[in-house]
């Protein structure tokens, strides 16, 4: 397998993999008995089956995710070099990596971590991952504009390129806003800890609606963030019909 098909290998099975876990998920929450409505990502880890399906599809997500961070970071590189872009791009492209490898590393934590029985620690891994994934999104974005600039490809690279990083940019800021109407200073988070334990009560309940708003925008975020690792199948694409004419 040559590099180019392994790196789409890499995004495939990326792509595949996340949005997979998430349906399968949200199939186990209605076929055990829970109301249609928007449940947060994180709600799918508080019971079976769709608890293993959870802790199985972000440790996938988290490992293939790694990978294709790395994949990118040297297809770039690559790219930067034969254009003789300036150092500081090539920095933009190794800075990439930070995020990316933080939000990999949050994705897998945020698996082994249930909200209900570590809701603080849960928060800043899942946080982790919406941050330094849209940070990713944001820097892939604008390290692209200079690599396609005046090509034949860079309106169809970054209308879907910026269409996924705007997305999960504008997704976390509104998941964030809707989440502040209902967890303000004086909520109540032991109760709410404590609110999983009945099962039927809580998934059936819409004690919050602003909360399922908010849940969303969470998958907006994550569609968003997936949409722009796999437009980097357009760049693979033209890079290998273009060693094809060579």
């Amino acid at each position: 397998m040559d590099q180019i098909e392994r790196r789409k290998l890499a995004i495939k099975l990326f792509g595949g993999i996340t949005l997979s876990w998430i349906i399968l998920c949200y199939l186990a929450w209605i076929l055990s008995g829970c109301k249609a409505y928007m449940p947060f990502i994180s709600d799918f880890d508080l019971y079976q089956p769709g608890d293993t399906i959870f802790s199985i599809g972000t440790a996938l997500s988290a490992t293939t995710v790694i990978w294709v961070m790395f994949e990118l970071q040297l297809f770039n590189r690559m790219k930067l070099t034969e254009q003789n872009q300036h150092l500081g791009w090539h920095l933009l492209n190794h800075a990439a990596l930070v995020p990316g490898i933080i939000a990999a590393y949050s994705c897998y934590m945020v698996g082994q971590t249930p909200w209900d029985e570590d809701g603080y620690m849960h928060g800043n891994y899942a946080f982790e991952i919406f941050f330094k994934g849209v940070y990713w999104c944001l820097m892939m974005t604008l390290l692209s504009v200079r690599m396609h600039w005046g090509t034949s490809r860079f309106q169809t690279i970054m209308k879907w390129r910026t269409g996924g990083a705007v997305a999960a940019a504008v997704g976390l800021w509104q998941m964030i806003a809707n989440q502040a109407t209902v967890w303000t200073d004086d909520f109540d988070w032991d109760v709410w800890n404590a609110a999983p334990a009945n099962k039927m009560e809580f998934c059936t309940s819409k004690t919050y609606p602003a909360l399922h708003v908010a849940a969303v925008w969470e998958y907006v975020l994550v569609i968003g963030i997936v949409v722009t690792v796999c437009s980097f199948l357009i760049d693979l694409t033209a890079s290998s019909n273009q060693d094809s004419e060579e």
